[in-house]
């Protein structure tokens, strides 16, 4: 989870939660959230409901909120009970039901993921992980064509460092060469204009 809580959205289950007893349930789903904040492990958090939804609304929300981690029963078995045909396990003692909100938390999250919350689900995936993992690209691409183009000059300049200062000391060289033509210029046109006075 570690790995991947900045990458997609989390939604934490507790699976077989058949074989567990519900105190037990309720012990193993704090265990899991200390756990997830001890290690700080970025979880789907859902959002507040807006002022104007409904009291139905807020509180099935309140209950889908207090249901993390989802306690679920997985079965692929169609059995009769009460000549009504229900999705779930055979015990000696009972029959556990997938559907049933009392004996796990299967409605609950199939309503939160297929229904409540789809839409948000897909704007945190765009909007957030898809952000992050595109701009985490970007600086990674960014990175290494500075570090590429860093190591191509001193690739192709063995000593970067005196080639740098050499240009230094050529550029200053070439500033005094056109200084000196300069007063050279300006002596021979004064020595013309004496000449040419020295002739009148």
């Amino acid at each position: 989870m570690k790995r991947v809580h900045n990458k997609v959205n989390i939604v934490p289950v507790i699976a077989k939660s058949d074989t567990l007893m519900p105190n037990e349930i309720k012990r193993l789903k704090e265990k899991v959230l200390e756990e997830i904040a001890k290690h700080k492990i970025s979880i789907y958090q859902f959002p507040d409901c807006d002022d104007d939804e409904d009291e139905e609304f807020k509180r099935h929300d309140q209950q889908l909120k207090e249901c993390i981690p989802f306690a679920v029963i997985g079965s692929n078995t169609v059995l009769d009970v009460n000549g009504k045909k229900v999705r779930g396990r055979m015990y000696p003692w009972g029959i556990v039901e997938v559907d049933n909100p009392q004996h796990c938390d299967f409605a609950r999250l199939r309503t939160m993921l297929i229904s409540t919350h789809m839409h948000d689900l897909k704007d945190m995936t765009q909007d957030v992980h898809y952000e992050n993992y595109r701009s985490r690209c970007i600086n990674k691409i960014t990175g290494q064509t500075a570090k590429e183009r860093i190591k191509l000059k001193r690739d192709s300049c063995q000593n970067f460092e005196a080639i740098t200062e050499t240009d230094r000391l050529l550029q200053e060289k070439d500033e005094e060469i056109a200084r000196m033509q300069r007063m050279l210029s300006q002596m021979q046109a004064q020595i013309t204009r004496g000449a040419m006075n020295g002739h009148k």
